[in-house]
Order: structure tokens, then sequence, then C-alpha cells
């Protein structure tokens, strides 16, 4: 699953450079929505990285 989530994140960022290059601004409605989404797998995939720990721990 793992890797799963980070071929989603890499797909992910390489989109939200793109888009912020297409529409030239950080603040766009468009990059917002997608750098959000981005968010939501990087804390997906922190939280998978912290349950290891503490099992490993």
């Amino acid at each position: 699953m793992n890797k799963m989530i980070d071929r989603k994140i890499k797909k992910l960022k390489e989109q939200l450079v793109k888009l912020v290059e297409e529409k030239g601004s950080f603040s766009n409605e468009e990059v917002v929505q997608l750098s959000q989404h981005l968010d939501q797998y990087i804390l997906i995939a922190q939280k998978s990285a912290l349950s290891k720990l503490k099992v490993c721990g």
C-alpha cells in the first residue's frame, strides 16, 4: 500500500508543478485544490510511517 501511496504522491506533485506553471500562481483556486488533495495523501503516508515506528519501537 505504501508504494501505491508514494506513486500517487509523486504523480500529484508532478501535476501540481505543471498546474502552477500553467496558472502562474500558487493562489489559483485549482492549484490550491490540487495542493490540498496532495496534502491528504502526504498525511496518509506520514500516519502510516508513524504507526510502523510505534510497532517497531
